[in-house]
């Protein structure tokens, strides 16, 4: 099992930061800001340990926000790439926290925290206070020299922001932050248009028809880069089969396919080891078809209940007659984001969308 990402924060990154401070400002405590919040760190999760840090910031500062928030921003000038990985959250976390109240000196510090780690979450709560002032400030730097403050625009603006604060407008309301991706999809910069990807496959959750609307303006682009973010923009809506998504990715939207096997190999597992899928499909259709083969498992919840998550497996070109064989490899193993229970776990094949076979395994107790 992975090490807990909260472990990353631990003293060494809290003597990491206080260095920094020390830095630009030599009156900073560093002793007693690593001694107080080494005695905590033990029995707080990750996020609990960001906020307790950029708590403890803010008592060893000045006490006006924006004489602190100065030598906030210097001390994250002073950040290293060698660095631990999460040592620039605490300082986005302390502009989240303490910053709503001064909306312009918080957005230009936000310009140069990015750079040591995104403020996507930071910048959430503004987007709630300061609607109008924020979308003003992102739209400008759409045309920001520096990728990671655009892909600030694009991930900030997430409806659906993993770990970030729910800001119930950009679910009701996707336009502006449609407008915003709409002028960041074409951007040089990968991890730009990925996270312009992820923005539109937020959006398609909960308004499909808008998702698809805007992926289908975007395809006039004909380039090979936009045809990756619309994939991806979309990838939610070809699980789900939703056939104007499946339309304009090309792909068949009413398979005419026979499943003759599909099989998991072994049939009872434990936690740690790999089922093997296996699947042979024959084409029943007198037209070429291209097809989306996903499948589904049903994982079983601490209370005997389940809860689905499709996989993505693979796409197959079928002539008219043919027949293919397809295996995949697929761990049990526990994730940040998932527990298993023992229990019978369902197995669903999908094509297209659509439930077509189904098949088991049985997790054993560990």
């Amino acid at each position: 099992m992975p090490e807990p990402l909260k472990n990353r924060v631990d003293r060494a990154a809290l003597d990491r930061i206080a260095a920094r401070f020390v830095s630009v400002d030599p009156r900073f405590d560093a002793r007693r800001f690593v001694d107080d919040l080494t005695t905590k760190l033990p029995d707080l999760e990750l996020k609990d340990r960001i906020v307790a840090i950029a708590g403890h910031l803010r008592t060893e500062l000045p006490a006006p926000y924006p004489d602190a928030l100065a030598v906030v921003v210097a001390a994250s000038r002073r950040l290293e790439p060698e660095m631990g990985d999460f040592d620039g959250w605490p300082l986005c976390t302390f502009v989240e926290v303490y910053g709503v109240g001064h909306p312009d000196d918080s957005l230009n510090a936000m310009e140069h925290l990015t750079l040591g780690f995104s403020c996507e979450f930071a910048i959430r709560p503004f987007l709630a206070e300061h609607t109008d002032t924020t979308f003003h400030r992102l739209e400008l730097w759409t045309r920001h020299r520096t990728a990671a403050v655009r892909r600030l625009v694009s991930e900030g603006t997430r409806p659906l922001l993993p770990w970030g604060k729910r800001v119930p407008r950009l679910i009701a309301e996707p336009e502006r932050g449609l407008h915003l991706i709409d002028l960041l999809h074409r951007d040089i910069d990968p991890s730009v248009r990925r996270s312009v990807a992820n923005h539109l496959n937020d959006v398609a959750k909960h308004h499909p028809d808008l998702a698809v609307a805007t992926a289908r303006r975007w395809s006039a682009d004909g380039t090979r880069e936009t045809d990756q973010v619309i994939r991806r923009g979309l990838r939610t809506l070809v699980k789900q089969g939703q056939r104007d998504a499946l339309d304009l990715l090309g792909f068949t939207t009413d398979a005419a396919v026979e499943v003759e096997t599909f099989s998991l190999i072994p049939s009872a597992i434990a936690l740690g080891e790999t089922l093997e899928l296996a699947v042979t499909l024959h084409s029943t259709s007198d037209l070429d078809q291209k097809l989306v083969v996903d499948y589904t498992v049903h994982h079983v919840k601490a209370n005997g209940s389940t809860t689905p998550k499709v996989f993505k497996w693979t796409t197959v070109d079928l002539a008219p007659g043919a027949g293919t064989h397809l295996r995949k490899r697929h761990p049990i193993r526990e994730i940040t984001t998932r527990r298993y229970h023992p229990g019978l776990h369902r197995v669903e094949l999908k094509i297209a969308g659509e439930a077509v076979a189904e098949t088991a395994f049985d997790l054993r107790a560990g």
